[in-house]
């Protein structure tokens, strides 16, 4: 007989691409995610993960099963879920999915005050980039994530606004303007972080018949920084995504430049928990104050 836990070690072990990972997500030990997957695959007589150097990955059939599985956890998730809203907010989960310019924005305010006002829900967070963060509620795996805006097909709470930035070493010679035409940066070697803003970035230049010189894309914001630091090129950020810089480096407003829209976006409001209802009640009410604080 088919077992949740074997199910919910499957997917873990999917999502994760890795047996170590998917046990420490799970809180077991990595014996425990290869006893239940390999007595899964035993039980359905077929295999499901591919084992390699290169990770954990599905077959054909461990895919199809994964589905399966993603739909049961789900609907198992939406039992607890109504049986906790009989008991109201005194008990009761939330998962959020964040990427890192909300997580350091955004999150940290809105989440405190959640917390004053319902210490008994437990809150989980889990951080991707932006398209991940939506992969993740459309999966069911959270029940409400940052994203940028529009996020069509869902219930959708704006929250604030920023634009590109661009960020130079101040020994450069577009430090120099208090801002920087866009056209002046085509030239430049352009670092991108293929993690967060590059599609901004792009379509910026595309609008207006720009066509920049890309010196190559980086995964992370970290990264793009510490090439612009090391005398590699330029990067575009949004305001709300670029850290405390250090001495060498400053940011420089660009004209025309490409604007971001952040919001919360939840699944149907008949998915709902109470738990989310107060979250989403609460991100409304603090909006404006979010929108004035990063404008």
């Amino acid at each position: 007989m088919v077992e949740l836990q074997q199910l919910r070690c499957l997917v873990a072990v999917l999502d994760t691409g890795s047996f170590t990972k998917a046990a420490a997500t799970l809180h077991v030990t990595q014996g425990a995610v290869s006893h239940a997957v390999n007595g899964l695959e035993r039980e359905l007589g077929v295999g499901l993960v591919r084992r390699g150097r290169g990770g954990a990955s599905a077959t054909d059939a461990g895919a199809r099963v994964a589905e399966h599985a993603r739909a049961v956890l789900a609907r198992l998730r939406a039992a607890e879920d109504e049986v906790l809203a009989m008991r109201g907010l005194r008990a009761g989960r939330l998962r959020v999915g964040s990427f890192t310019s909300a997580s350091t924005r955004l999150l940290p305010g809105l989440l405190a005050a959640y917390r004053r006002q319902h210490p008994d829900v437990e809150v989980t967070l889990r951080e991707g980039n932006d398209l991940q963060t939506r992969d993740l509620l459309a999966d069911g795996e959270v029940d409400v994530a940052f994203v940028v805006l529009p996020a069509d097909g869902h219930d959708v709470i704006a929250l604030a606004e920023d634009e590109l930035v661009l960020v130079v070493p101040e020994s450069h010679r577009l430090a120099r303007h208090r801002v920087v035409p866009l056209a002046e940066l085509v030239p430049e070697p352009l670092i991108v972080s293929s993690g967060g803003c590059a599609t901004l970035v792009q379509s910026t230049f595309r609008e207006h018949g720009l066509e920049p010189w890309e010196s190559g894309a980086v995964q992370e914001g970290s990264t793009a920084l510490a090439m612009v630091e090391g005398g590699l090129g330029v990067t575009l950020m949004p305001e709300l995504a670029v850290p405390p810089l250090p001495g060498t480096l400053v940011t420089r407003p660009v004209r025309p430049t490409g604007h971001r829209r952040l919001g919360l976006a939840a699944r149907s409001q008949e998915a709902h928990s109470p738990a989310l209802q107060a979250f989403l009640a609460l991100a409304k009410q603090q909006a404006p104050e979010l929108a004035r604080r990063t404008a």
